[in-house]
């Protein structure tokens, strides 16, 4: 599967802001920083919850690997998009976070509500923000559940890698102790 998330979202020009395109919902790019796998990875949900995902990352060998491909959406990130579609009013600021560092990692939601688009960056958070509003009661929850599937699709990635009679150096270093 080949496609160009040009064609999902682009910058506006009058605001500097990623606009998502109307066939969207949702955008989630995320980059982990200077990390020695060098994730990156954007989910790009459209309005009848097809997704599609786009990542990169290196091996342990220093190999880059490259996918596209659709997937379902867990059913919590459905419902919690489902509710936020719901709301009368978003009320999200443009960015979160404790710190700020260089090449540290970040992640980028876009969402489409009400035919407009809401840039949001999550940075460094030590701990988990408190919602001010039901906005952002429902966007903290679906940021935990983007962290959790993140890391679901990436293990499957890398279990595409691995030979099914080897066995990862990590679960190695598990067994032994």
């Amino acid at each position: 599967m080949d496609f160009e998330v040009l064609n999902i979202r682009k910058i506006d020009s009058t605001t500097g802001n990623l606009k998502l395109h109307e066939d969207y919902i949702l955008s989630y790019d995320q980059f982990d920083g200077w990390t020695e796998r060098l994730l990156r990875l954007g989910i790009y949900i459209d309005i009848i919850f097809e997704c599609k995902i786009d990542m990169t990352f290196r091996t342990k060998k220093f190999e880059k690997f490259e996918k596209q491909f659709e997937c379902e959406i867990p059913s919590e990130i459905k419902n919690i998009i489902l509710e936020i579609q719901k709301l009368d009013h978003l009320e999200l600021k443009h960015y979160y976070s404790d710190i700020f560092m260089e090449d540290q990692g970040k992640e980028d939601y876009v969402i489409n509500h009400l035919g407009k688009s809401h840039n949001i960056r999550i940075g460094n958070l030590f701990k988990k923000p408190q919602p001010e509003n039901s906005s952002e009661k429902l966007f903290f929850d679906l940021i935990e559940f983007f962290e959790k599937w993140r890391e679901e699709i990436y293990q499957q990635c890398l279990n595409e890698l691995t030979p099914s009679n080897q066995i990862p150096i990590n679960e190695k270093r598990k067994r032994r102790r």
